[in-house]
Parts: C-alpha cells; structure tokens; sequence
C-alpha cells in the first residue's frame, strides 16, 4: 500500500522583514527538510502576482515522518523566526490500489 503523502502549504511572507531574507530563510528550511528521514521532497515556489504568497510542496514516506519533522530543531527555528505565517495546508495521497 501506498503510503506517500503530499503536502501543499501556503504561506504568507512576514512583509515586516526583508523579501530576501524570507526567501534566504524559507530555501534553507527546505533544504534542512531534505535532510530529515522520511523527506522525500520539499521545494518552495514563489508566486509573481502576489509577492508575500509562497507554496511549499512536500512529500513524505509516511504519517510518521510528517508528525517527526514538527519535532525537529529546524523547524521550530522557522517557526519561531515568523518569517512566514501559514495560511492554509493540503494534505493528498497519490492513488490507492484496491486490496485484493
């Protein structure tokens, strides 16, 4: 069974703060959820209409490995760091195969 989840997050650029240090500190978060087990993916995309909109597309082996990276160091760095504020997440899973 596939397990692979795919996660979509808009966030909201802290407009308080420099655009490239955002961007600076939003590419390094991506590249340190690389890093974590059970990270398949993370990349950052960035919206030319509306400047402050950052989609984050991620995908992870399992449940488990989303609920780990909460825990880890780097993120709650980004967090606390209010670079970006998140305004909405999507959570899909690629196709089921029927059980037989």
């Amino acid at each position: 069974m596939n397990e692979t989840i795919f996660v979509t997050a808009e966030l909201k650029m802290n407009a308080a703060k420099p655009r490239n240090q955002v961007i600076q500190a939003i590419e390094q978060f991506c590249h340190d959820m690389q890093t974590e087990a059970g990270c398949l993916q993370a990349i950052a995309t960035y919206d030319e209409k509306e400047p402050q909109r950052v989609i984050l597309w991620e995908r992870y082996e399992n449940r488990a490995a989303i609920e780990a990276h909460f825990t880890m160091p780097h993120t709650q760095v980004f967090i606390a760091a209010e670079m970006a504020e998140l305004v909405q997440v999507f959570e899909t899973q690629g196709k089921q195969e029927p059980q037989s």
